[in-house]
Parts: structure tokens; sequence; C-alpha cells
């Protein structure tokens, strides 16, 4: 095991925590939240793969939905509405059914 996987294991039992990956989800926490810029570039990039809406970037980010619609533009990402196909509709909905 290397030695990044015994800390966290040990981190995890001396701190307890249920595993590592709530270890590892802490600590991404406290690195977005200690480092804004990096949290903007997150959201920046679950939008570019579709990961998250528009409104959904803005509220991750913490900024106004104009202001983050400016910060897409500003790293050349296209803002065009995009429509799912009838398919991925239906996936969807039976998602909210479920």
């Amino acid at each position: 095991m290397s030695g990044l996987g015994a800390d966290l294991d040990a981190i995890a039992a001396a701190g307890g925590y249920d595993d590592t990956d709530a270890v590892v989800e802490e600590a991404v926490r406290e690195l977005l939240r200690r480092r804004p810029e990096l949290r903007l570039s997150l959201a920046v990039e679950k939008y570019r793969t579709g990961a998250v809406s528009l409104n959904r970037g803005a509220e991750l980010v913490g900024v106004s939905m104009e202001s983050f619609k400016r910060e897409l533009t500003d790293r050349g990402i296209d803002r065009e509405a995009r429509f799912l196909d009838e398919s991925a509709r239906e996936d969807r909905l039976e998602t909210f059914l479920e």
C-alpha cells in the first residue's frame, strides 16, 4: 500500500470516519472552500461536459447565473441550448418516476 493509502486509513481510524472515501470527500470539500478559483474551474468543467446545468454550475460557484455565463464566455465555452432527444427524455422521466 502506498504512503497515501496508509495515511488515509490512519486518518479514517483516528478521525472517526466511516471509511477512506469519507476522508477524501471532506478533504476535497475543504480544498474547494479554500480555493474558489478551483471551485469555479470545476463548475465550468462540469458544465462543459454536461454534468451540470447552467443554473447548477452558478450555484456550485456561488455566483449569479449572469456572472457564470460571462465566465463561460471568457473561457470560450459554448452555451447553446441543449435539448434532449426523445430517448434521453424518456430515460430522465423514468428516473423521476422511480
